[in-house]
């Protein structure tokens, strides 16, 4: 075995990982603290995370190896840094463009028109701090600070994609794309067929993949979303970590997401990731989309995988997934 013990530090108390302990699988929970993440981080070698909204400040004085690098999710935190970083560095991210009031958002509207689409800059995921704005009426209606927020030309997409690898020891390496499908910004579905995005669809979202690896370089596994419009293709949002949308690799690839990014950051060799099966990933979300509601959707052949997380149903939250191999 490569690894002696998995230490894992949490804020809360009701997380998967509960449902794994065993000799080598040890869990601390407690506030984000200095003294807390110092004494935690006595006992590792490694670091490595699943959540990007915590606070880099805390691993100021750690001198352990710590992947995906903290000087780059200090970018990622940040969408409107993230954009303005892609955009400086030639990667196509669309419009967009910081506001620091109403008047911003107006003079934006005149050169792209409504709909435009503000989003927080910090601390949002799963589509929380996304508003489409449509009218002037919409932002009269704003009361929020407005500072915390970017805007972005909306993008009627007709897909939006993702794709999800690492650069490994031999280089970079990484699964096909899949598609995905929202509800109310939330992931509900994504499915993966050989046959479902053109050749030149997927070599376009290959190159600008390893362009942005190239440019983010550092251990561990990046997914990044993609918008499709025709045969543009536009950067949605960067992820430093293990990803939603790639949950489908546990039951139809080679390799889960999960292993590599493991062997990843202890430098170990990875097989060259591939889909060996087509399927479809189903996310479990309480109050939105049941694990009942999923099941009308299957066909009665298919082989199906159900994974919960052993969370909560409170309001509307990801709970588990099901995974269909087709």
């Amino acid at each position: 075995s490569y690894i002696n013990n998995i230490y894992i530090f949490s804020d809360k108390k009701d997380i998967s990982c509960n449902k794994i302990l065993n000799d080598k699988i040890h869990i601390f929970y407690g506030k984000y603290s200095i003294n807390n993440i110092t004494n935690f981080c006595k006992k590792c070698d490694i670091l490595t995370y699943e959540f990007e909204d915590i606070d880099i400040s805390l691993f100021s004085d750690i001198n352990i190896e710590i992947y995906p690098k903290l000087n780059l999710l200090e970018i990622i935190q940040d969408k409107y840094i993230q954009k303005k970083y892609l955009a400086d560095n030639k990667i196509n991210v669309g419009p967009f463009d910081k506001l620091d009031n109403k008047v911003d958002l107006y003079n934006f509207i005149k050169t792209y028109n409504y709909p435009v689409i503000i989003k927080k800059r910090k601390g949002s995921f799963d589509g929380r701090g996304n508003i489409i704005i449509n009218n002037e009426k919409d932002i009269e209606a704003i009361e929020f600070n407005i500072i915390q927020y970017y805007v972005e030309d909306f993008i009627d997409f007709v897909n939006e994609i993702s794709i999800c690898g690492c650069k490994s020891n031999k280089g970079i390496i990484n699964y096909e794309p899949v598609i995905n499908i929202h509800k109310n910004s939330i992931l509900i579905k994504t499915e993966y067929n050989r046959n479902i995005l053109t050749k030149g669809i997927i070599n376009k979202i290959k190159n600008i993949y390893h362009s942005i690896l190239k440019l983010f370089d550092t251990k561990g596994v990046i997914c990044v979303e993609f918008f499709q419009k025709d045969d543009l293709i536009f950067i949605n949002e960067i992820a430093l970590r293990v990803h939603n949308t790639y949950h489908i690799s546990l039951d139809c690839c080679n390799i889960s997401q999960f292993d590599m990014h493991i062997m990843n950051i202890l430098d170990l060799d990875i097989i060259h990731p591939k889909f060996i099966r087509n399927g479809i990933m189903y996310n479990i979300i309480s109050n939105m989309q049941e694990l009942d509601d999923i099941t009308k959707l299957i066909n009665k052949n298919d082989q199906i995988v159900i994974k919960k997380y052993h969370k909560k149903d409170i309001g509307i939250r990801k709970i588990g997934h099901v995974n269909v191999i087709k």
